[in-house]
């Protein structure tokens, strides 16, 4: 599969090229271990971080029905910018290059390769006995075994840091501080 950057395209499957891509690891300490790759590599690469990039939710709207990717969008403001469906921020084609040499690293950081499991179900995470209080917390962070980041989408489960390299740009995943804590108190 070839690497497609057309900004707003129908068959776009990258934020950004290869091109952008090696500028911007040429600042990075990792740059050269990027440009050490071949091109076929690189794009393999950004098409993969841009998929799992796709599971995210975005501030702002589309800026057409026939855009395959989620990026340009319009109507969202993020530190004084407010995007438009002339370009994609840099942030969010810096992110995708952050990711994209992970995914060289490792083709399928997200979903394993087998081997290892997690743990499932719920643990009570509080008990008190004065006006009797349990909390209970579900096993859903293959990172962790707390529910901080239940809810999470994948990508953010995997690479925290991302959220806040997106910064405003991301939505969130829709739950409220990524809890999915679960209340139950009796008096």
């Amino acid at each position: 599969m070839a690497l497609d950057a057309t900004l707003g395209g129908e068959d776009a499957n990258s934020y950004c090229d290869v091109a952008f891509a090696d500028a911007y690891a040429a600042t990075r300490q990792w740059g050269s271990d990027w440009l050490a790759l071949t091109d076929e590599d690189k794009e393999l690469a950004l098409i993969g971080a841009t998929m799992w990039m796709e599971t995210l939710n975005w501030t702002g709207t589309r800026c057409s029905a026939t855009q395959a990717l989620a990026w340009p969008r319009q109507g969202a403001t993020c530190d004084g910018v407010t995007s438009d469906c002339s370009a994609i921020p840099t942030r969010i084609k810096q992110a995708e290059c952050e990711l994209a040499i992970k995914f060289a690293k490792d083709p399928d950081p997200i979903t394993g390769g087998g081997g290892g499991s997690t743990q499932a179900g719920t643990y009570v995470s509080k008990q008190q006995l004065g006006d009797l209080v349990q909390e209970f917390a579900e096993y859903s962070n293959p990172q962790s075994n707390t529910c901080d980041t239940c809810g999470d989408p994948a990508l953010i489960s995997k690479y925290p840091w991302i959220k806040d390299f997106l910064g405003c740009w991301y939505a969130g995943s829709g739950l409220s501080g990524g809890s999915g804590l679960i209340l139950r108190v009796r008096s």
